[in-house]
């Protein structure tokens, strides 16, 4: 018999394998054909049990935008005008950082590890417990190198993050045993989606993307980072279905990023928008172009997050449109991520 609780927070379904199949899509049933399905009744976890948006305003989500040069203080300038990370952070919480490492490149195609310790620094003085800064890298990267710590060997992680005591957990993109399938009613394309059990298991998941054209989504910031969260197949999947679905195919994929993001369910997001790469993404190549804007974002919102940056990606790049992603951002509404509408939102633009 199965039970499903269809509200944003509910820890795990019960149903029989034969429902589990019919109930998935055709990619994330092969997927679900593993060890870990056993005969019978099977019991797969829904999305991850993450604490409510505490940064708020008068009962609006807050967003906090800060303009410098000096990235420290930027950074302690928006964590203090948030309100700080102790109402996320309780003493002994395991912080999970979410870099972008997708690309083989460096900075700013991906996250800087000196950003990234930082924040780590700003737990620790909310005195977390452990801090692991994990994600993982593409197929691409997996085969043109044959290792899938490569991107992280590339930006120096490991050795800038242990010497902070950070540890540093880069997952397979393509090990099906490094990941566990999560299912959720509310999910239209992928009902049963294959995540990171580290991510789903942290205390407290910190977002921390760049902003950067995207050739497929249209811009990677806050809710496109969580691709890194889920199993290679399922991300080649809707990259494919994209490019040869037509409008159905541009659907999925929309409604995807939204979904593997709401599989994670951040606290927080920190978005380094210090450079940001425009024209053609989301690796730098021959005709990418990267712009400084000096900002960083800071909200417990990602979906107004989006819909911010994508103002800033619109006034630094005439190949992209705010609107595009709107697709994105109204299904991410729906899953109950937060809102796109900017009047909505307490906007706190500082500089520092």
């Amino acid at each position: 018999m199965e039970q499903c609780d269809s509200e944003v927070n509910f820890e795990q379904c019960r149903f029989s394998r034969r429902k589990f199949l019919q109930t998935t899509s055709a990619v994330a049933a092969s997927l679900a054909l593993s060890a870990s399905l056993r005969a019978g009744e099977t019991i797969v976890p829904g999305p991850r049990k993450s604490k409510l948006n505490r940064f708020v305003a008068d009962g609006r989500p807050l967003l906090v935008v800060v303009e410098g040069t000096d990235t420290e203080k930027m950074l302690a300038a928006g964590l203090e005008a948030i309100g700080g990370l102790a109402g996320i952070v309780s003493a002994g919480d395991s912080v999970l950082l979410k870099p972008n490492y997708g690309s083989h490149r460096a900075y700013p195609t991906g996250s800087d590890p000196h950003f990234l310790v930082s924040i780590a620094k700003h737990c620790n003085m909310a005195k977390s417990g452990k801090i692991t800064i994990c994600d993982s890298s593409d197929g691409y990267v997996l085969n043109r190198y044959n290792d899938h710590e490569h991107v992280f060997k590339t930006n120096n992680v490991f050795e800038i993050a242990k010497a902070a005591g950070v540890e540093v957990v880069c997952t397979h993109p393509k090990d099906e045993r490094q990941y566990m399938p999560v299912f959720s009613q509310r999910w239209q394309s992928n009902p049963m989606i294959m995540a990171n059990p580290f991510m789903l298991n942290a205390s407290v998941v910190i977002n921390q993307p760049m902003l950067k054209k995207h050739n497929a989504a249209g811009m990677t910031c806050a809710l496109k980072n969580f691709f890194g969260a889920v199993h290679q197949p399922q991300r080649i999947y809707a990259h494919r279905y994209h490019r040869k679905g037509g409008d159905a195919g541009e659907q999925f994929f929309a409604q995807t990023v939204a979904e593997f993001a709401d599989c994670i369910r951040p606290e927080l997001t920190i978005v380094d928008a210090r450079k940001i790469l425009t024209i053609r993404g989301p690796s730098l190549k021959k005709d990418s172009v990267v712009k400084d804007v000096n900002k960083i974002i800071l909200s417990g919102d990602m979906v107004a997050t989006d819909a911010y940056c994508a103002k800033i990606l619109d006034a630094n790049d005439e190949t992209f449109q705010a609107g595009s992603i709107m697709p994105t951002l109204k299904y991410a509404e729906k899953l109950r991520l937060g809102t796109a509408d900017l009047s909505k939102v307490e906007i706190v633009e500082l500089c520092a």
